[in-house]
């Protein structure tokens, strides 16, 4: 007796229709917006290919309305020009960011609301730390910025397109025209211990890299707030307790006092 097998097909292929290759698009090397403050997070450390801090054109923004200046950077996130963390007016973090760049280039934010009265003599004490492209309100003359030494003064309420042109060409003619400088113009013995104190460690920082004298109204403004520059009495302090430490290394600052102005010219020993 023949027995008959049943022999199972295997089942047809199915044809799917095809179906264009889409190509996503680059993922972005820059963290996205917080979502608790609307500012944009940190760039991530892989994503500087060069020397300075950032692959942006700008390496700091110093703010004198923070609010304002974090609508400012959502709105020209996408154009790639400004760098993710906003600075207000005063920080040591923003101000070690610039001395460690030969050649750096600042953004100083003037948002509506902002005290502006001092404002060119805060152009001008920046401008000893980096080169300083300024943000204006329309009602700001920019002649006397451009006097206290900003590289350029462009209005806020130029289309964000353009404005990103701008910052990036302003980097291009920094990078070509702007000789790098040694900032370290004194540089401490290895056994010197560094402050632990941000606000110690800025002040020997700056006093360090900056080969101009400084005159103590300008340094209260440059450690002070947007608000208010710090008190004279403040700075002796910081200087009292600087000096203490430089002391056992047979190091001071060295200053000069003349019609009830002091001046600090670095550090001596």
């Amino acid at each position: 007796m023949t027995t008959n097998t049943a022999v199972a097909e295997a089942p047809a292929r199915r044809e799917f229709p095809a179906v264009p290759i889409r190509h996503l698009p680059n993922r972005h090397m820059y963290s996205a917006s917080s979502q608790s403050t609307g500012e944009l997070a940190h760039p991530s450390a892989d994503s500087a290919p060069t020397g300075r801090p950032t692959a942006y054109p700008v390496d700091v923004v110093v703010s004198l309305r923070r609010e304002g200046t974090a609508r400012l950077l959502r709105t020209l996130r996408s154009h790639q020009v400004l760098p993710a963390l906003l600075h207000p007016w005063g920080s040591g973090a923003a101000y070690r960011s610039l001395l460690r760049e030969p050649v750096s280039l600042s953004l100083l934010d003037v948002p509506e609301g902002a005290v502006t009265d001092d404002l060119a003599q805060r152009v001008h004490v920046l401008s000893a730390l980096s080169s300083v492209v300024v943000l204006t309100p329309g009602h700001i003359d920019s002649v006397d910025l451009l006097r206290a030494g900003a590289a350029n003064v462009l209005p806020r309420d130029m289309p964000p397109p353009e404005l990103a042109g701008r910052l990036t060409a302003e980097r291009r003619w920094i990078g070509t025209c702007t000789p790098s400088r040694d900032r370290r113009v004194r540089v401490l013995p290895q056994q010197v211990l560094k402050p632990r104190q941000l606000s110690q460690g800025i002040l020997l920082d700056v006093l360090l890299a900056s080969a101009r004298p400084w005159c103590c109204h300008d340094l209260c403004l440059l450690l002070g707030t947007a608000r208010a520059p710090m008190s004279r009495r403040a700075l002796q302090a910081r200087m009292l307790r600087l000096g203490e430490r430089l002391t056992p290394y047979g190091l001071s600052v060295t200053s000069t006092v003349q019609w009830g102005r002091t001046t600090y010219t670095g550090i001596s020993g």
